[in-house]
């Protein structure tokens, strides 16, 4: 399909004035051919990044400009930084133990804050383990929680978390496969003040479910869940957390998805609410796919396109939103 009139440059440019980049967060992807890292920008151009600082290194998190970052020199070295791709501030925190495979990751505010707290995540059925450190401190509080060993205050005996935890107020939130949430105090002990919600997807949701996420809005949880068909659900706990049940209309919010983060928040441009921007482009990777809850369908701006899947549209798995700052 070809480009409407008024679409946007298809071309990439280098990020000198980011003033006018406020109106929505940026996908984030390294172009495996120049190594640069491209924004892809949902309503604009497509921008690029020359960033060295993140050379052979997997971006963990994104948070409020914020990225969380690991790796080294060498493939088993586990250095663990905050880094600003803006202000190309950089916070280091003390190394991983290289024995460790934590996989899911987050943080709880911008590093600079005394109230900053960040959390590592290895789960396997029914073992978690959960790694905290707080920015300044000497080394990472490691605990593990092997839910065959707990009591019947435990409702359940497995748990495969599906995406990054995050934090509502003090509490770090994790969802599971099967729509199972867990919660706990990450300054506190995690085994003692863990707890789990009774929510559960239905088996029919679930046997069609190939990837979820969580979000907060105004301190409530939403859960989003894709299945194999393309369709996209919006859920949120009931009142007593045994159910979930839909959200049909987000109002004037939007929701960004990626794997190294997600979240939602008010609108910035008036025709852009109701939606859920996915890490999705399409036409070569020149525009951002979304998914409106109205229509339920993929759309994206300034291209005549319309589909209820995914099968033509590109997933950039690496890649995550972030915010200008």
């Amino acid at each position: 399909m070809s480009p409407s009139p008024n679409l946007r440059l298809q071309l990439q440019f280098p990020i000198d004035d980011y003033s006018r980049l406020h109106e929505s967060p940026l996908l984030m992807s390294i172009s495996k051919r120049s190594g640069r890292y491209n924004l892809f920008h949902p309503l604009h151009h497509t921008y690029y990044m020359d960033l060295p600082e993140l050379l052979n290194k997997k971006i963990l998190y994104s948070k409020d400009g914020w990225l969380l970052v690991m790796g080294g020199k060498y493939a088993k070295e586990k250095q663990v930084f905050f880094f600003n791709p803006f202000t190309r501030k950089k916070i280091d925190l003390p190394d991983l133990p290289p024995d460790t495979a934590f996989t899911k990751f987050s943080f709880s505010g911008i590093p600079t804050s005394k109230d900053c707290v960040v959390v590592g995540i290895m789960n396997l059925l029914s073992l978690m383990e959960i790694a905290v450190i707080k920015p300044g401190e000497d080394d990472w509080e490691i605990e593990d929680v092997d839910f065959r060993e707990t009591d019947e205050n435990y409702p359940v005996k497995k748990f495969c978390i599906s995406s990054n935890p995050i934090f509502v107020d003090k509490y770090c939130y994790c969802l599971d496969v099967d729509g199972k949430v867990a919660v706990f105090d990450p300054l506190d002990d995690c085994e003692n003040s863990l707890e789990f919600y009774g929510m559960r997807l239905s088996r029919r949701q679930r046997d069609s479910l190939i990837q979820s996420f969580m979000v907060e809005s105004d301190g409530e949880l939403i859960a989003i869940f894709l299945n194999s068909n393309g369709r996209i659900y919006v859920l949120k706990p009931d009142a007593f957390k045994k159910n979930w049940v839909n959200v049909e209309d987000l109002g004037d919010k939007v929701i960004y998805l990626s794997n190294g983060g997600s979240w939602v928040e008010k609108r910035r441009v008036s025709c852009n609410n109701n939606r859920i921007y996915l890490p999705m482009l399409y036409d070569n990777n020149k525009a951002v796919i979304f998914y409106d809850l109205k229509t339920q369908r993929y759309h994206c701006n300034g291209y005549d396109f319309s589909s209820t899947s995914f099968y033509h549209i590109k997933q950039i798995f690496h890649s995550v939103w972030i915010k200008t700052t």
